[in-house]
């Protein structure tokens, strides 16, 4: 066991051991603080945090999702510049009166109904809008108005401008 003994003659520190033989001598430039150090019998304590130490970690990050996929499907009716396929890659290709972007969204190019096409030669997929036949200046609503008069059967589109046009436009309506 190491004790610490002050030096009178250099205003230092010496270090023996319980036999008194000199091992080494350290000079110090605080005298107040050698005193302390002397007085201090007490064992060496060592302290543990006392909370976990905050490591990196290689997880926690994600990216948004890019909503790719079909948003019209066959069958279904397309206004000009509407996006049909959003899509990584050419999944799907463009047919008539379909567009390509530079991420390789399909938009309809003309008003029309979507249609999904295999062609046999390269067993590709293809999106293909086919143009509504021209009415002329005919609203759906008159349309609808005029096949109700006829006596037809009648879609459900078809009952629902019927009924709206008796409401008027949903803002405009007056409740008693």
């Amino acid at each position: 066991r190491k004790r610490f003994v002050e030096c009178e003659r250099t205003k230092g520190r010496r270090t023996t051991t319980d036999e008194g033989d000199k091992v080494s001598s350290v000079t110090m430039a605080s005298t107040s603080m050698m005193m302390r150090c002397a007085r201090s019998r007490q064992p060496l304590r060592i302290e543990c945090a006392h909370k976990k130490g905050s490591g990196s970690t290689k997880n926690g990050r994600d990216s948004n999702s890019k909503r790719l996929g079909v948003k019209v499907y066959g069958g279904q009716h397309v206004t000009p510049g509407g996006i049909i396929v959003r899509q990584r890659g050419t999944k799907f290709y463009p047919g008539d009166n379909v567009g390509m972007g530079n991420d390789y969204t399909l938009y309809a190019k003309c008003e029309g109904v979507v249609a999904f096409e295999y062609k046999a030669k390269r067993n590709r997929q293809y999106v293909v809008v086919k143009e509504l036949p021209e009415t002329g200046d005919v609203t759906p609503t008159a349309l609808a108005q005029a096949a109700a008069s006829k006596g037809e059967t009648l879609t459900r589109k078809q009952k629902n401008l019927i009924k709206y046009a008796e409401l008027g436009r949903p803002g405009s309506r007056t409740y008693e």
